[in-house]
């Protein structure tokens, strides 16, 4: 069985599963946000349900509208706060980070573990090696009742990849290259399974980008296997003796293998309205902006704040463009700050908000008007999803985001890097 089978199989009670079996599996945690714990919480009523089954097993993380920018936020805050007192839920992370990030860092991912959530991009979670996965309102009401739920068995795709990183290009530069080569329903409801020399060498934070994009091609469940990297990582935030890592036993347990050559691989950049419009920086290059945002569960960590800063050092923002910064955690925001990262980023002329979500999902600070274009590290660019639906949205790493604010127009971050700061 491949791994993600075998976490299957511990959280069902079964010793054995297949490819396209449904099993009835207990998670080890469940997340909801603000954006969907009203949601779950009404479904959960209408179920029937009085009492949550296990409140040591939900957490709750406040992101997308936090603080809240207008009065239905708040309110739909206050009777989720409400309900987490009267449920005896105390797992609450209200304005310290996305959930996506916070769910590893606080030790509720971990190798081996079933997490579920009220997004899509908790998949993000499996660059520790668990399975993770979004669910719907009604399908989180109903495990917040019951504490299982059924799922399908995935089907496994493994990324063996590599070739090494070039000067300027990341993790997110990869997952464009996959989405680009083998379009957006590459692996509807598949595992998939990011490998390889390249993956091997690559820090968490890069890992993470992986794992939270493998969504966009249709994947239910993004996963790296656990190794000494990741137990570094897992140090201080979960024992490494309640974690229960699973490996794959042998390639038969996967459905397909694919090889990537990524050694030749330059920045990319993901144009308006989607994510099938994917070429090089320099292909866009020149294209004007009014924006930059640097933040995301897809770029918000301190990995992608290194790069920006490497850019942006010594440099100004140009004047017609404005650069919006949401740290993607409290802990990388002071992490950020220790080494001097915040302070290259604000005199570079960029503002920093509330480590959250920011502007990513049309949520707050950093809308766009009519007309307006924006690149951001984010993960998802479609019609609108930042403000005016005549507005445009480009879709890169955090590099290319800064070198792109620095000149007021897409551009690739190897040239920009090449000059002389002035």
């Amino acid at each position: 069985m491949h791994a993600l089978a075998k976490i299957l199989c511990r959280h069902s009670g079964r010793d054995q599963v297949e490819p396209g079996e449904i099993v009835q599996a207990s998670p080890d945690y469940v997340m909801m946000h603000d954006r969907g714990i009203a949601r779950a919480t009404e479904r959960f009523f209408e179920m029937g349900a009085k009492r949550v089954w296990d409140p040591s097993r939900v957490v709750v993380v406040f992101d997308h509208f936090y603080p809240p920018p207008r009065e239905q936020d708040a309110e739909a805050q206050r009777r989720s706060r409400a309900f987490m007192d009267d449920q005896e839920i105390t797992n609450f992370y209200p304005g310290q980070g996305i959930a996506h990030l916070v769910l590893p860092e606080q030790g509720y991912a971990f190798p081996g573990a079933l997490v579920v959530g009220t997004d899509s991009h908790t998949i993000t979670c499996g660059g520790v090696g668990c399975m993770a996965m979004g669910l719907g309102h009604s399908d989180i009401g109903s495990i917040l009742a019951l504490g299982s739920i059924w799922l399908r068995v995935p089907d496994v795709v493994r990324f063996d990849i590599h070739g090494e990183l070039g000067p300027a290009v990341y993790a997110k530069d990869l997952i464009l290259k996959i989405l680009r080569d083998y379009g957006e329903d590459a692996c509807v409801y598949q595992g998939v399974e990011f490998a390889g020399p390249t993956i091997r060498n690559m820090a968490m934070d890069g890992r993470f980008t992986l794992a939270n994009m493998a969504v966009e091609i249709g994947a239910k469940s993004g996963y790296v296997q656990p190794d000494e990297i990741t137990w570094t990582w897992m140090e201080g935030r979960r024992p490494r003796n309640q974690c229960n890592p699973q490996t794959t036993d042998s390639e038969a347990d996967y459905s397909s293998v694919i090889d990537l050559d990524v050694g030749s691989l330059e920045p990319l950049v993901a144009g308006p309205d989607g994510l099938d419009n994917i070429d090089s920086a320099g292909h866009f290059a020149g294209v004007r902006i009014d924006e930059a945002v640097l933040g995301t569960c897809t770029g918000g960590r301190l990995e992608d704040f290194r790069a920006a800063a490497s850019v942006l050092k010594g440099r100004k923002i140009s004047r017609s463009v404005r650069m919006v910064v949401n740290p993607g955690s409290l802990d990388v925001y002071r992490q950020a700050a220790h080494e001097g990262l915040i302070d290259v980023l604000v005199d570079a002329g960029a503002i920093i908000g509330t480590p959250g979500c920011g502007p990513c999902g049309g949520c707050q600070l950093g809308m766009l008007a009519s007309g307006e274009v924006a690149i951001s590290s984010s993960s998802r660019n479609f019609k609108g999803r930042m403000g005016s639906p005549t507005s445009q949205l480009y879709i890169a790493s955090p590099a290319t985001v800064a070198a792109s604010a620095i000149e007021g127009s897409i551009a690739d971050p190897r040239k920009v890097a090449g000059r002389v700061a002035s």
